[in-house]
């Protein structure tokens, strides 16, 4: 017969705490150790009892992310779930960074209460479904974020310059002016510019460089 899976709950509200105990009391299969209401609890009870998975408020005393570290540093073996009320992107990618493996919204049900506890606990990760795609949006905008600064940073030095003047409002006439060429050869910039970075337009251009802050900061 498979042992239960052993659990900590550490979070500042005691009637919070309770629910989440009956929750897992009902369920059958998960068997609460230890309860906390702050970081140095958590961290307490968790070197004394060793858990399977340790759930963590977020803004308990003493902040559910550092104990999260501390756990996770010291304690590799035990698994963390933060549960909060926090959808923000920056705790959210805090949190996982920390250590964490699942992530739950406080208002979830108790069966995606039970869902998460198992997954961690067999080594999954586990996301509330609205904080996945979140995550999922956050994550993609950083990777098209280092694209973008990976092409940019693979222009010419006449490119760069073109480009920053495009994202400053420069017409091809100023920017010959400003760079000492001619509008010719600006032009033939614009259109190698184009084929790079894989954009469609002059307007696309100087909206990419304003958006990488190149624009804002070139000098004509």
């Amino acid at each position: 017969m498979q042992s239960a899976i052993s659990v900590i709950v550490a979070d500042d509200h005691s009637l919070f705490r309770m629910g989440v105990i009956q929750a897992f009391a009902a369920a059958g299969g998960i068997k609460v150790v230890g309860e906390g209401a702050s970081k140095e609890e958590a961290i307490a009870l968790t070197e004394e009892r060793q858990p399977d998975v340790i759930l963590l408020d977020i803004s308990m005393p003493g902040s559910g992310i550092e104990a999260a570290r501390e756990i996770r540093a010291r304690w590799p073996a035990v698994k963390i779930v933060m549960l909060t009320v926090s959808e923000e992107d920056d705790d959210v990618l805090e949190a996982l960074e920390a250590g964490a493996t699942g992530y739950l919204l406080k208002g979830s049900m108790a069966p995606d209460l039970i869902s998460a506890v198992q997954s961690v606990a067999a080594g999954r990760s586990y996301l509330s479904s609205n904080v996945g795609m979140r995550l999922y949006d956050v994550l993609r905008n950083v990777s098209e974020s280092r694209k973008t600064d990976s092409l940019i940073g693979k222009l010419s030095t006449k490119e760069a310059a073109v480009f920053a003047l495009i994202g400053k409002g420069h017409t091809n006439r100023q920017i010959a002016e400003a760079t000492g060429v001619q509008v010719k050869t600006v032009k033939f910039h614009v259109s190698r510019l184009l084929s790079k970075l894989g954009l469609r337009n002059r307007v696309e251009i100087a909206l990419l460089a304003q958006q990488s802050g190149v624009g804002k900061t070139a000098r004509g």
